[in-house]
């Protein structure tokens, strides 16, 4: 299991956000969760878990976890931290 901070730095909303997370951890086999304010939200599960993301009420400045558990859990966090990142979401 490996988990990393990520502070959300877009003023722009988390919608779009939350479509990249979950169609990057719907490409591995690892178990992938977000977690924010003692909530952990699986990110496998879309469509359900879009909404379950959604529902968290992440705004800028938030911080949230991205924990990753399986055997390709180390490019599952990486794929997932480069996508966000390009994308202008947030900062680790």
């Amino acid at each position: 299991m490996i988990e990393k901070q990520y502070t959300i730095i877009a003023s722009t909303g988390f919608a779009r956000a939350a479509t990249l997370l979950v169609r990057a951890a719907c490409k591995f086999h690892s178990h992938v969760f977000l977690l924010h304010q003692k909530k952990c939200v699986n990110l496998k599960k879309p469509p359900k878990s879009l909404i379950d993301v959604m529902s968290l009420g992440i705004t800028p400045g938030t911080h949230i976890q991205i924990r990753a558990e399986g055997i390709d859990e180390e490019q599952a966090l990486q794929t997932i931290e480069d996508q966000l990142g390009r994308s202008g979401f947030t900062k680790s």
